[in-house]
């Protein structure tokens, strides 16, 4: 038999298997990993023949309550939608894997409206133009237990690279990729994917190296791109990634990135002045863990992140720095709420502000104070608070509060 003629057998099989799955017993609400469950056995029996099928809205609301461009009231809606498939499982070599991720954007942009801040440090960094978009669409092959991956296909880099895992409980813009990135490049970071590739090794447990390679334009988050806006070629350049990551597991383990990025666009400076050519940022990335619990969890963890680009000419961000504290479990009735509070800054270039036709400061920075409520394992709500200084646009220091609530479909 034909590897595709055996490919069809699965899937028959596994169509079949779908229509005979019995109902498994109702759980209750608050109990249930998604709002709407198990779709009556259907997305179990999916799961178990490599298709895993995921839906999330975030709803966040945001009210500017002193300073800033403006006082008042804004939401924002996103809807993150796909699916992740194995395909040796219905038929396809060991390792193969495909993903599609699509994004729904609603509301407004509270951000520029209220506070007068910058893109890079967003009050949520879901915080994008209202459109629907193809996000991520990739294959993904893993090779010797997952010791090698390789991705190609639509991407953004930071699903890879720039991730910090005590940095993911805030909800600033800023502490998400890093803002020297954002303003420096025109590379694919979120809200945009673009065609690239990416391998991960992991010679050894304790240690993996990420290089990423994509093209240097990933387009305008404007709601007329729905995903495919980037250009490719000589005149888009590339934009290329790299990360080596150091895991220590002892009692209080702690993960130690060093990354680089070299982009060959030559784009001009925030649409100011000369073309850039080629342009480099480096980073330092630092995961620890200063509390464990009885079973090595942590209880209270920090995160540390600087970064900067050595060339002095035709740059927005000279340097760019974040931190926070994260106590898990903060309340002995609630194990699995998280309180952090974090702070995230940087400084202009004085390139850029030379040539800036528009008066901007030295740079901006934002406190932000964030408790995480585990409602259900399909529901977290996180009320937030944000204080902005010397936000770049408006210059007026402003003092934000706002609710993000995500439900896992």
């Amino acid at each position: 038999m034909s590897a595709h003629q055996n490919g069809g057998v699965r899937l028959v099989a596994m169509l079949a298997a779908l229509a005979l799955t019995a109902p498994a017993r109702a759980q209750s609400l608050l109990e249930r990993q998604t709002l709407t469950g198990d779709w009556n056995g259907v997305r179990p029996a999916l799961s178990a023949h490599g298709v895993d099928v995921y839906l999330t809205y975030t709803g966040s609301m945001w009210a500017n309550v002193a300073g800033g461009r403006a006082t008042g009231v804004r939401w924002n809606g996103f809807l993150d939608f796909g699916v992740e498939a194995d395909l040796a499982q219905i038929g396809a070599w060991d390792g193969l894997g495909f993903h599609a991720d699509f994004h729904w954007w609603q509301g407004e942009r509270p951000t520029k409206q209220l506070i007068g801040g910058i893109r890079a440090q967003t009050l949520s960094e879901w915080e994008a133009a209202a459109t629907l978009r193809v996000y991520n669409l990739y294959l993904r092959q893993a090779f010797a237990d997952d010791r090698v991956v390789v991705k190609l296909g639509q991407i953004a880099a930071d699903t890879d690279f720039m991730v910090s895992r005590y940095g993911g409980l805030f909800l600033n813009g800023g502490i998400g990729d890093l803002v020297s990135q954002n303003l420096n490049l025109d590379g694919p970071v979120y809200p945009l994917a673009a065609p690239g590739l990416s391998v991960q090794l992991r010679p050894r447990p304790w240690l993996t190296a990420r290089l990423g390679a994509y093209t240097g334009d990933a387009g305008r988050d404007i709601a007329g791109n729905h995903g495919f806006g980037w250009t490719v070629g000589k005149d888009a350049g590339g934009a290329f990634f790299s990360e080596i990551a150091v895991d220590q597991q002892r009692r209080l383990p702690g993960t130690y990135t060093l990354g680089g990025i070299y982009a060959t666009d030559s784009s001009a400076q925030a649409g100011l002045g000369p073309l850039r050519g080629s342009h480099s940022d480096l980073y330092l990335m630092v995961d620890q863990a200063l509390v464990a619990g009885a079973q090595g969890q942590p209880v209270l963890a920090a995160f540390a992140r600087i970064a900067g680009s050595p060339q002095t000419a035709r740059n927005v961000v000279k340097i760019n720095a974040d931190a926070g504290v994260v106590l898990f479990g903060p309340l002995r009735s609630r194990p699995g709420d998280a309180l952090g509070v974090a702070v995230s800054l940087f400084r202009f270039n004085d390139d850029f502000r030379q040539r800036s036709r528009a008066t901007v400061g030295g740079g901006q920075t934002v406190v932000e104070l964030n408790y995480q409520l585990a409602i259900a394992p399909w529901l977290v709500i996180q009320p937030d608070a944000q204080f902005f200084f010397d936000p770049a646009i408006s210059g007026r220091n402003a003092q934000a509060l706002g609710i993000q609530v995500t439900v896992i479909l």
